[in-house]
């Protein structure tokens, strides 16, 4: 939370989503928010997204098993986080740097979740976010297991930590700091 911009990027590491498309669709989407926000003061998140990939025929020659667990996170995100955003997981996210403290700032997961717990921090202080479709392809080598099992595991993992995201902040054991 270093940043002296007044935007920042987040972007995987693998260079799944192409960088130059990327970016400007992002970027133009955060101008159009911006634009329409009353709020302006809160600043504003735009996350790039797969979900236009779903019908793809890369999500098609995945496993059973892959497809299965992709669907399941999907329901349990639109349950347990947000109906808002279609895709929390895709790397590749613009912040105006007001938005980018505040949400940033006490955020307790440190896993593969925690995309879902910065969507519920942005929306619980009133930062809008929108979503726009993204160039992106699969890239070997992830850091996540393809396994079915370490899928399995992780995919566990995920669902602890959105039940546990919902229920601590709907409980108050996690505040958010204004």
């Amino acid at each position: 939370l270093r940043t002296t911009g007044l935007l920042c990027l987040m972007v995987d590491a693998d260079g799944a989503t192409e960088f130059g498309k990327g970016l400007e669709l992002v970027l133009n989407q955060l101008l159009n928010s911006l634009e329409d926000s009353t709020r302006l003061s809160t600043g504003a998140a735009v996350f790039g997204s797969r979900a236009h990939l779903v019908k793809d025929k890369s999500v098609a020659q995945r496993s059973f098993v892959r497809n299965l667990l992709m669907h399941a996170f999907q329901f349990f995100v639109k349950f347990f986080v947000t109906t808002h955003v279609r895709d929390t997981q895709c790397g590749f996210k613009l912040f105006t740097r007001d938005a980018t403290v505040a949400v940033f700032r006490n955020l307790h997961l440190r896993r593969w979740a925690f995309d879902t717990e910065v969507v519920v921090r942005a929306e619980q202080l009133g930062i809008p976010i929108s979503e726009v479709s993204v160039p992106w392809h699969e890239v070997d080598g992830s850091k996540l297991s393809t396994s079915k099992l370490a899928l399995a595991i992780v995919s566990l993992g995920m669902l602890r930590d959105m039940i546990c995201v919902r229920a601590c902040y709907a409980l108050r054991i996690w505040k958010i700091k204004q």
